[in-house]
């Protein structure tokens, strides 16, 4: 197969030979010259600058423990939530059943508010599960109700943490007073009347 390249010559009238030449590597393959045709500056800044915020990167990070890595942070973070939304045995002893009409009225616009889109207004469930019935996943006492609305659970129950203990109650004892009708389980430190 005859070669066709043309001499750069004819091709460009302004080719410089001598530039060529500085630029040539000083070696072949079967005829094939090679020029040195390095990366732009630019493109050579940002190579340094990446190598010098990575080394930066693991000083910081690894070599002298300054900052804390991904894991640690992770667990940082999940100590906090804990600590924020902890209902702690304090508070738990204190929470007791309301009988009073005002509080189960309070628990019965909280709940008309918070809870009816996913429990329905009557408590027979939907999205969130039935509150009338004897069948409770993690159990009807005051104790275990309030703890659930407080936190929330890992199967879809918000926390409502925000809202006021003393709404929390109220709402507690309307589920259980008015749409459970009584069937708690007995919990002699907390199911007292107020």
């Amino acid at each position: 197969m005859e070669n066709t390249n043309k001499d750069p010559k004819e091709v460009f009238e302004g080719y410089n030979e001598k530039y060529d030449e500085k630029l040539m590597i000083n070696h072949d393959y079967d005829g094939i010259r090679e020029l040195d045709n390095p990366p732009p500056p630019w493109l050579m800044w940002l190579f340094y600058l990446s190598v010098f915020w990575a080394l930066g990167y693991a000083a910081y990070f690894h070599f002298f423990h300054v900052g804390p890595l991904q894991a640690e942070e992770y667990e940082i973070e999940m100590k906090e939530a804990a600590e924020k939304y902890k209902t702690n045995d304090a508070e738990t002893k204190q929470i007791v059943l309301l009988t009073n009409e005002a509080s189960l009225n309070a628990g019965a616009a909280t709940y008309t508010k918070s809870c009816a889109a996913c429990h329905g207004t009557e408590g027979k469930g939907g999205i969130g599960v039935n509150l009338t019935d004897d069948k409770w996943i993690y159990g009807n006492s005051v104790k275990n109700v309030f703890e659930i609305i407080k936190n929330g659970t890992s199967k879809g129950m918000t926390s409502f943490a925000s809202l006021p203990d003393k709404q929390l109650i109220q709402v507690t004892s309307f589920v259980l007073q008015k749409l459970n009708n009584s069937k708690t389980e007995t919990d002699t430190t907390i199911n007292a009347e107020n």
